[in-house]
C-alpha cells in the first residue's frame, strides 16, 4: 500500500468526557488479556440473500512480521501511533460485493492491521467502488484516529484508479481513552475475529471492548443468550481434501450490543458491521469457535443472515 504522510491537522483535540450516551451498556473490561492470540481458522467466506440483496463476504486473516506492517501503514505528521507490541502483526482482510435489486453493484474492500495479542487497531485501509466511491486510509494513535479521505471529483474520475482521486481530506477523530474506559481500542471488522476467539469462555459474563466505526468510539458488548440449533451448509479446507459439513449444530449465541461513546460530532454515528445495524447475533460452534452465521437487520433490506460457505483451517 503506498504509505500516505498526514500533515498539520486543523483540528484541536477536544477533552472528552467519559461518559456514554444512555442505553445500559456495561463498562469496557479493564483487561483484553481474556482474548486468545489466534483462532482456528484464517479465510472464511460467507453469503446472505434476500428480495432485495445478494451479498458476499470473504475474510482473509494472515501474520505479518511487524517492521513490514509498519511500513504498509500510513505515517502521520503529529500523535503517537499505536503500534504491535511483538514480532509479528496481525491483518484481517474484507472483500465484500453487493448486488442489490436494484442499482448498480458495489465492491468493498477493507483491511485492518492489528496486534494479536489484545486485538489493538493499528490501521485500516477502505476502498468502495461501484456507488459513492471513496477511498480511506486510517492510523489508530493515542490521542485518536487520523483518516486520510480521497474520493473522485467528477464522473471521469470515477473510472480512473483511486491514486488519480483529486478530491482529499485530512481528519482526526480525537479520543482520551481513559477517561472513556478503553483500554484497547479496536476496529468494527475485528468482532468477528473477537467472537471466535470467545467460544472458549463465551459462558462467563458479558465482554466488552471499544471499537472505531466510522468517524467515532463504540462500546461493543457481547451478550450470551444460551444456544440455539441451527442448519449448517459448508464446505471445509485443512490439510487434508475439503470436506462438506451438511448438519444441525447446537451453537451459542452470541448477542452485539452497542452504544456510541462521547464524541465532538454533532450527531453519534449509527454503528454498522458488514452491512448490518441492528439486532446483530453471531451463532458460533462452541467446539471449533467458528462464526457459523451471523443475522441482524441491514438498512433498506430487513433481516438477513450471512451463512458460512467456507472455511480454510489453520494447519
Amino acid at each position: 500500500m503506498r504509505r500516505w504522510c498526514i500533515g498539520m491537522m486543523a483540528v484541536c483535540l477536544l477533552v472528552m468526557s467519559g461518559s456514554v450516551f444512555s442505553g445500559g451498556v456495561p463498562q469496557a473490561d479493564q483487561s483484553s488479556r481474556w482474548i486468545p492470540r489466534s483462532v482456528s481458522w484464517e479465510h472464511l467466506r460467507y453469503e446472505a440473500r434476500s428480495w432485495a440483496v445478494e451479498l458476499t463476504v470473504d475474510l482473509r486473516l494472515s501474520r505479518w512480521p511487524s517492521v513490514e506492517a509498519e511500513k504498509a501503514l500510513m505515517a502521520i505528521a503529529q500523535g503517537e501511533p499505536v503500534k504491535a507490541s511483538g514480532d509479528e502483526t496481525a491483518q484481517l482482510a474484507l472483500n465484500m460485493t453487493m448486488d442489490p435489486a436494484f442499482g448498480a453493484r458495489v465492491k468493498i474492500g477493507n483491511t485492518v492491521w492489528f496486534d494479536p495479542g489484545d486485538v489493538a487497531a493499528l490501521g485500516r485501509y477502505r476502498l468502495r467502488r461501484g456507488e459513492d466511491e471513496f477511498e480511506k486510509t486510517y492510523r489508530f494513535a493515542r490521542q485518536g484516529v487520523f483518516r486520510h479521505n480521497r474520493e473522485p471529483q467528477n464522473k471521469t474520475e470515477r473510472q480512473l484508479e483511486p491514486d488519480k482521486w483529486s478530491r482529499k481530506v485530512d481528519h482526526l477523530y480525537p479520543y482520551d481513552q481513559e477517561q472513556l474506559g478503553c483500554p484497547v481500542v479496536s476496529d468494527r471488522l475485528l468482532l468477528i475475529y473477537i467472537v471466535s476467539a470467545l467460544a472458549p469462555v463465551a459462558a462467563e459474563a458479558p465482554r466488552s471492548v471499544c471499537v472505531f466505526g466510522k468517524r467515532q468510539l463504540h462500546r461493543a458488548v457481547l451478550n450470551t443468550d444460551g444456544r440455539e440449533t441451527i442448519a449448517v451448509d459448508y464446505r471445509a479446507h485443512n490439510t487434508t481434501a475439503p470436506v462438506r459439513r451438511q448438519a444441525q449444530i447446537e451453537a451459542l449465541k452470541i448477542r452485539l450490543v452497542t452504544e456510541p461513546l462521547a464524541s465532538n460530532l454533532d450527531q453519534p454515528e449509527n454503528f454498522s458491521f458488514l452491512g448490518m445495524h441492528r439486532d446483530i447475533v453471531f451463532y458460533i460452534d462452541p467446539q471449533t469457535g467458528l462464526p457459523l452465521q451471523i443475522d441482524g437487520r441491514m438498512a433498506k433490506a430487513g433481516s438477513g443472515s450471512l451463512k458460512l460457505r467456507e472455511v480454510h483451517l489453520k494447519p
